[in-house]
């Protein structure tokens, strides 16, 4: 059925030329023209509906945390901000990843019992943390950076996989971290994780 179903977008969307009677040349189209375009998976890479899945669960998870019913209850919000996600995959995803950042920033605004500092509006620092992002996950880095925004609270997160290969057979698996750490403590006070896989079977 899986397969079926691919090879009719396929030919729909010319990508096999010759093989479905079409022009090598191919045709742009949009998601609404062509059905189920968005839901089938056209290889074993993360596309935009892996990650919103994953993003929606940890981010269901985090609304409901206690860490956010604290915070809503106080008469002062903390002040919060939010780090660049880091790519442990081969995926070129990085910018579908800062994409993010804004999702996850407008989530918590929306969300209310905090105050967003956006890192984008502080270009050195968020130079800074780039060059750095590799050492993201060390609690000195974060402290340093909370304390140069005079934040109280960050959010970062990471995409990274798990590939197998058996014989023509692959599967992968994707992960997403998410955390909430107290910068004057390096307590984490939230954590969640999210995966999807993706796999070429042979029917």
């Amino acid at each position: 059925m899986i397969r079926t179903t691919l090879l009719t977008l396929s030919c729909a969307l010319l990508l096999v030329g010759a093989g479905c009677g079409g022009s090598s040349s191919g045709t742009v189209v949009r998601g609404g023209d062509v059905e189920g375009l968005d839901d089938a998976a056209f290889s074993t890479g993360l596309d935009r509906r892996d990650l919103d899945q994953m993003y929606d669960e940890v981010m269901t998870e985090m609304r409901a945390s206690a860490a956010v019913q604290r915070w809503r209850a106080l008469e002062e919000p903390p002040v919060l901000t939010v780090l660049p996600f880091h790519n442990e995959t081969s995926e070129h995803i990085d910018s579908v990843l800062n994409a993010m950042i804004t999702r996850v920033e407008s989530e918590l605004v929306n969300v209310g019992g905090v105050r967003v500092i956006s890192l984008e509006s502080q270009p050195e620092l968020m130079e800074q943390v780039r060059r750095q992002q590799g050492s993201a996950y060390d609690q000195s880095h974060i402290a340093t950076w909370g304390e140069q925004l005079g934040v109280q609270f960050v959010v970062d997160g990471k995409v990274y996989s798990a590939d197998e290969r058996a014989d023509d057979q692959r599967r992968v698996q994707y992960f997403l971290f998410l955390r909430i750490l107290n910068v004057s403590t390096s307590e984490i006070v939230f954590q969640a994780e999210a995966n999807v896989t993706k796999a070429i079977v042979q029917q």
